[in-house]
């Protein structure tokens, strides 16, 4: 099959100035192994993007604050915990494999309701185990599209790839595999364009 269509000039994703949320990436691996945090080629990544509208991250933390005498009764605060999420809304789109994969969860409990989860943030792959909540895959009023949203659970500290990181769609579309250029960084220098996750 040919390829004769280019992307027009000015139409790219901004990689300076304002920031858009688009330029993140969010995929979650369709083969529940929420165990392997050192490999991230065994994943099968589907991408999390088809009738979603919104990607909200945040961070719950723990704090600790404590007055020393060497700060005149003022206090000092150290983050003595830190969990992530990220609460994603849309709706419902049948046939795509992230949100067929996700409606699947709806009543999964315990390890069942684990995977991990990859954040293209900014251009840094953010890996992690995680938890799928709140899933809700329908709902909403008799002549609207269905609702769509869940919470991902970020589980334990996430990691980054140890270089550059590729996506490749499988035979299955909107879903990728993984592979790591050691020889190039994960992040590009400031000012350059990112191109590895787009497709």
């Amino acid at each position: 099959m040919a390829t004769n269509l280019v992307q027009i000039k000015g139409t790219e994703i901004p990689t300076d100035g304002a920031a858009l949320n688009v330029a993140n990436r969010l995929y979650i691996d369709i083969t529940d192994n929420d165990n392997d945090l050192s490999d991230i080629t065994t994943g099968k990544w589907a991408w999390l993007a088809r009738g979603i509208s919104e990607i909200t991250p945040s961070w719950q933390e723990k704090t600790q604050k404590t007055a020393y005498y060497d700060e005149d009764g003022h206090d000092d605060t150290e983050v003595t915990g830190k969990s992530m999420q990220l609460a994603v809304k849309g709706v419902r789109y049948l046939g795509d494999p992230a949100q067929d994969y996700i409606d699947g969860k709806q009543y999964a409990i315990g390890s069942a309701a684990k995977t991990r989860v990859l954040w293209i943030n900014n251009g840094m792959p953010v890996v992690s185990a995680c938890t799928l909540t709140a899933v809700t895959p329908t709902g909403g009023a008799a002549d609207a599209q269905q609702n769509f949203s869940l919470t991902i659970a970020f589980n334990g500290a996430p990691k980054t790839t140890t270089g550059k990181l590729t996506l490749n769609e499988s035979d299955q579309a909107r879903v990728f595999t993984a592979s790591v250029d050691d020889k190039t960084p994960a992040v590009p220098p400031a000012g350059t364009h990112d191109t590895q996750n787009q497709h």
